[in-house]
């Protein structure tokens, strides 16, 4: 192994010295690009990749051992940014992340995304609606029919949910969508 020139700058960045971090982003840029190129050019855009690469430079910094280092700190760098774009396209592949993706989040309601609709004209459809949401509203519990009323338009949707009740509206919607699915393979089958 011959001399890591990054190791300094590593242990600087490691005592809090802000312009190791800078020059850190700076030095590493091109094995950012390069696995970005081999590994997600289509999946996300390279912008988000670069605040993921960083998120993994800070963790790189502070779990690597300066003194009994076994590889180059940009070695180790390198294996920690391929680790994180297979963590992404594993997540990207996976079949929640997919039906998440299907699903109209609360977040950007009366936002530029297209809404899902219902013919008012199909009373076949109108049914299977209202049989979702009464077969929703028999869950029970407090937090459910506060996540159906707000689904319904009931109560009004709050703005920045976090944590737990967005967590809980979440699982709403979860339920929600798996019922409607449910109820028109059904429709279909009959």
């Amino acid at each position: 192994m011959g001399h890591d020139r990054l190791l300094p700058v590593v242990l600087a960045a490691q005592r809090g010295h802000e312009c190791a971090y800078a020059f850190l982003t700076k030095a590493t840029v091109g094995l950012v690009r390069r696995v970005y190129d081999d590994r997600l050019v289509g999946l996300l855009p390279y912008f988000d990749w670069e605040s993921e690469a960083l998120i993994v430079l800070l963790n790189a910094i502070r779990c690597f051992d300066v003194k009994n280092h076994t590889a180059r700190f940009s070695t180790y760098y390198m294996q920690s940014l391929l680790n994180k774009a297979t963590d992404l396209k594993r997540k990207e592949n996976s079949q929640k992340e997919q039906f998440q993706e299907k699903m109209l989040t609360y977040e950007t309601t009366g936002s530029d995304r297209e809404m899902g609709q219902t013919n008012a004209e199909n009373p076949e459809e109108l049914f299977l609606l209202k049989e979702t949401i009464e077969h929703l509203a028999l869950r029970k519990g407090q937090t459910y029919a506060r996540g159906v009323a707000q689904l319904t338009g009931e109560q009004p949707l709050s703005k920045g949910l976090v944590g737990k009740e967005k967590r809980q509206l979440e699982q709403v919607q979860y339920h929600f969508k798996k019922l409607l699915q449910q109820a028109l393979e059904e429709g279909k089958e009959k």
